[in-house]
């Protein structure tokens, strides 16, 4: 039932407890308290001050994001993996039909060749200048033809590599000379879809992207601070997340600020709630400060207001006094006190309107 508190305020003063804004202490019993809906609370202690909300986005750190692009010229035959599904390392995602492929595979049978016959003209010319049949100058000669045929080897290798092929492949390549036109494009590292470009049947160029990779189990905070806050922002304060539940850690606040928006960029890193956050969203943040003050946290009821001084009513052995505090920080529902309380104390937190007419001797008269 709520109580009406002008008639409560009557009670109290036919009681006898006259009082003046002069005095400190509100002396009340229980049953006029009662009558006058008071409802006390301890002070929630806290060690970081609300800075204010701000718009945020949900980024993937660069280092966990990877594009795949098509290692040789062709044509998309089949897709293997859908937008949105996890992948582990190796796994094939789309396969290729590139005729170019076949030329870069002749071309390593064509410079394995060349390198097995240098090789053997090393080891004879090398045996001929130990026995002085040849000249030192034809050796010279003969290393150099090994060593040319030996770097273009490796470079056809490398670029079989970067087309898809592994180590065993190529070596089995130049074992068979059985040549194909089909290449496998695999996952790098595991880590889930984020875009898939490669379409079945699609023509594609060298590098064309194919797919966009990310591993989530890291996500930055990119949040747009109005430049007026930036000066109350230090790495290592929280920001917090209400819907959905997380919170992030500040790792760097940019030292440009936007002309237009006259914002600064500031970043950080989550910490708790990971999986329920996507990359790409857009979200309302509270940026917390992280303070060496004694700071207390208490709903905005608890407040009120008295010849510019304000004001909470504190709970003492013999009633209730009015305590004039300092307040660090205000949000819509609640204050954070950072002077006038201490650890342990109770704050009325309803009835105030009653204890505050009483304590100004409203109808003492």
């Amino acid at each position: 039932m709520k109580l009406n508190p002008l008639p409560s305020l009557l009670i109290f003063l036919c009681l006898g407890g006259a009082a003046t804004a002069g005095d400190r202490v509100l002396n009340l019993s229980r049953e006029q308290a009662d009558h006058l809906g008071v409802r006390v609370a301890v002070a929630e202690g806290i060690d970081s001050l609300p800075l204010g909300r701000a718009a945020a986005r949900i980024v993937l750190p660069p280092d966990n994001e990877y594009l795949i692009s098509a290692p040789q010229t062709g044509v998309i035959e089949h897709v293997r993996v859908a937008l949105g599904v996890s992948v582990k390392q190796g796994e094939i995602m789309a396969r290729i039909q590139s005729p170019a492929l076949l030329e870069v595979e002749r071309s390593l049978l064509d410079a394995a060749s060349e390198f097995s016959l240098a090789q053997a003209r090393l080891e004879r010319d090398k045996a001929l200048l130990a026995a002085g049949v040849i000249a030192r100058l034809r050796w010279l000669e003969t290393q150099g033809q090994y060593r040319k045929a030996e770097v273009g080897l490796q470079t056809v290798r490398q670029t079989l590599k970067v087309s898809g092929l592994s180590d065993a492949e190529i070596k089995q390549l130049e074992t068979s000379h059985r040549l194909s036109s089909l290449i496998e494009v695999r996952a790098p590292v595991s880590g889930r879809v984020l875009e898939r470009l490669a379409v079945a049947g699609q023509r594609v160029e060298l590098l064309a992207p194919l797919f966009r990779l990310g591993q989530l189990e890291t996500l930055w905070l990119e949040v747009s601070v109005p430049q007026e806050r930036i000066s109350e922002i230090t790495p290592g304060d929280r920001i917090y997340l209400d819907n959905p539940k997380a919170s992030a850690r500040i790792i760097h606040i940019s030292q440009q600020v936007d002309t237009d928006s006259q914002t600064a960029l500031v970043r950080a890193v989550v910490e708790q709630g990971v999986a329920s956050l996507r990359p790409g969203m857009n979200v309302t943040v509270q940026l917390m400060h992280n303070s060496q003050d004694h700071l207390f946290q208490l709903p905005r009821a608890a407040l009120f207001a008295h010849e510019g001084k304000r004001y909470v009513f504190i709970k003492t052995a013999t009633g209730y006094e009015a305590r004039e505090i300092g307040i660090a920080g205000e949000e819509e529902h609640r204050i954070v006190i950072h002077q006038g309380i201490q650890a342990g104390e109770s704050v009325v937190v309803q009835g105030v309107a009653g204890l505050k007419a009483a304590w100004l001797g409203v109808g003492e008269d």
